[in-house]
């Protein structure tokens, strides 16, 4: 029965593991794309706001670009940020559950 209980605890984890290894992947494919794509869009509303521009032919006003060119940056740097964050939970939660299962091992 003990084994039993240990496999089902592992199983458990390698499951948590695979699901937030998917959305890790996810956040921080946004992360590497947001980031350099929310900057060159600010760089670009910042040159048609500063050579006065207007005959730029875009869908966007320049304080569009501006503006939402550094908040999907920083949107995307969050992402990042809360992907790393949700690593070092996961891999926390694997030594929680190797001592549990040390434990009920009664290594």
């Amino acid at each position: 029965m003990t084994a039993f209980k240990v496999f089902l605890r592992y199983t458990a984890f390698w499951i948590a593991f695979a699901v937030t290894t998917a959305v890790m992947l996810a956040m921080l494919t946004a992360a590497v794309i947001g980031v350099p794509l929310g900057a060159m869009m600010a760089v670009f509303g910042v040159a048609v706001l500063m050579f006065k521009a207007d005959f730029v032919i875009t869908e966007l006003a320049p304080q569009v670009m501006l503006f939402g060119g550094l908040s999907a940056g920083f949107f995307s740097a969050s992402l990042g940020l809360i992907a790393v964050k949700l690593g070092f939970l996961i891999s926390r939660g694997f030594i929680k559950v190797r001592r549990r299962c040390d434990k009920l091992r009664g290594w």
